[in-house]
C-alpha cells in the first residue's frame, strides 16, 4: 500500500524542490500536502509569533500556485486552543473571516482548526472548502468524529498522538472515516510526551494541553526553552526506555497502520531547517532508516532556533534496533497503555530495551 504525506512547510523554495523531487522520482509513497502559516496570522495558530516565517501575501500567493502546478495541496494552520474571552473572540470574528476569506481566495482549499468555534467561523463564509481536525484537539474516540463530521462537514482529521498504540480503536476508526469519506492521519515522527523523575513513568504529556494554549498566546524567544512547561518535558526524557513509552510511528512502521487502513501520515517540523525537514521526509519516503531515531524529532533544546541540524540528542537510539517493537501492540490488541501504570503493572519497554543493543 502506498503511504501518503502530510509535511510541515517552512516556506522556503529549496524545501519546495526537493518535496517536488521526491514526488517525481517515486513511483509509490507521495508527499500529497503542506501545512503552515504565516507570521500574520500568529494569533489564530499553535505557535508563538517568533516560530512563523514573515512572508507578504504576494509570495505566500506564488507559493500555493507553485504547490498546485505540482499536484501538491495546502492546508493552512489555524489551530489556536485559545481566542481569548468570549468578548475577545466576538472582537476576533470579523478579522478572522476576513483572513480565511483571503486565504481562499489566494487558493487555499483546507484549513486545520482545533476549536469548533474556528470551524463555525470557517462555514459561515464557505460550505465547501475543507476542514480537517488537529491533533491538539484529542480526537480520541469514533463517536467525536462523528461529531465533528455532522456538525461542520469535515473531510480530514490528525487523531490525538496518544492513540497511535491503541489498535483496536484506529482500526475502528479506519472503518467510519471509510465510510464517511474522511481521511485519518497520523503523527508520525512525534516525540511528544513527558515522565516522572520519581520513577520509569512515561505518559502523553500531561502539559500538552496547556503548551498549546501558552502557544496560541504568544510567548517570547526568552521565555521558550528553560521555563515551564518545556523544561519539565526535557528533564523527564533523560533515559532511554522513557523514550521508548512516547508514540512515535517509525518509517519502518508505517506498514503495520497499512494493515489496519491508515495509510496517510503527518510528518512534524515546519519550524524546523530545511536540511532537517529533508533528512526525515526522505526516510518516511524511503520507509527506511539508518542512525538515531530521536534525529528524525525536532527537538525542544532547538525550539527558538532553525539551526537544529547540527543539534545531537543526549540519547541515542539505534532505529535498526526497534524492528518488531509495536508488535507487542499490533500482534494483542488487548495490549494497551492506557489502563496500565507504566513501569508498575507494565514493563515492556524496559524489558525491550534490555534485549536489544541501542548504543
Amino acid at each position: 500500500m502506498n503511504n501518503y504525506f502530510k509535511v510541515g512547510c517552512n516556506f522556503t523554495s529549496e524545501l519546495t524542490d526537493a518535496i517536488i523531487e521526491f514526488n517525481n522520482h517515486s513511483a509509490g509513497n507521495k508527499i500529497v500536502e503542506l501545512y503552515g502559516s504565516r507570521k500574520e496570522s500568529h494569533i489564530l495558530t499553535a505557535r508563538p509569533e517568533f516560530r512563523l516565517p514573515e512572508i507578504s501575501r504576494e509570495d505566500f500567493v506564488k507559493y500555493i500556485r507553485k504547490l498546485y502546478d505540482n499536484s501538491i495541496e495546502f492546508s493552512y494552520t489555524l489551530n489556536s486552543s485559545y481566542l481569548g474571552s468570549k468578548e475577545e473572540m466576538r472582537l476576533l470574528k470579523e478579522p478572522i473571516a476576513e483572513y480565511i476569506k483571503f486565504l481562499i481566495d489566494a487558493g487555499v482549499k483546507s484549513f486545520i482548526i482545533a476549536l469548533p468555534y474556528t470551524a463555525e467561523i470557517i462555514r459561515e463564509i464557505s460550505q465547501d472548502v475543507g476542514i480537517e481536525v488537529s491533533t491538539i484537539a484529542q480526537i480520541d474516540t469514533v463517536s467525536k468524529v462523528k461529531i465533528w463530521y455532522e456538525r461542520y462537514g469535515i473531510n480530514k482529521i490528525c487523531v490525538g498522538i496518544e492513540k497511535n498504540r491503541d489498535i483496536s480503536f484506529l482500526q475502528n476508526l479506519a472503518q467510519y472515516c471509510q465510510k464517511t469519506e474522511i481521511t485519518p492521519t497520523l503523527l508520525a515522527n512525534e516525540f511528544c510526551g513527558n515522565g516522572s523523575s520519581l520513577s520509569s513513568c512515561t505518559t502523553g504529556c500531561i502539559f500538552r494541553s496547556h503548551c498549546y494554549q501558552l502557544h496560541s498566546i504568544g510567548y517570547s524567544e526568552k521565555d521558550a526553552i528553560n521555563t515551564y512547561p518545556m523544561n519539565r518535558c526535557m528533564d523527564s526524557r533523560r533515559s532511554t526506555a522513557n523514550w521508548l513509552k512516547l508514540n512515535f510511528i517509525r518509517p519502518e512502521d508505517m506498514r503495520l497502520y497499512n494493515e489496519i487502513g491508515i495509510n496517510h501520515f503527518k510528518i512534524t517540523g515546519r519550524t524546523g531547517s530545511t536540511d532537517h525537514l529533508i533528512r526525515v521526509i526522505q526516510a518516511y519516503m524511503d520507509e527506511k532508516y539508518e542512525g538515531n531515531l530521536l534525529s528524525l524529532w525536532k527537538h525542544l533544546e532547538t525550539i527558538a532556533s532553525r539551526n537544529d541540524s547540527s543539534f545531537v540528542p543526549t540519547v541515542f537510539i539505534n532505529n535498526r534496533e526497534l524492528d518488531g517493537f509495536l508488535d507487542f501492540w499490533f500482534s494483542l490488541r488487548k495490549n494497551g497503555c492506557d489502563n496500565e501504570v507504566c513501569g508498575e503493572t507494565c514493563h515492556y519497554c524496559e524489558t525491550f530495551l534490555s534485549k536489544r543493543v541501542m548504543l
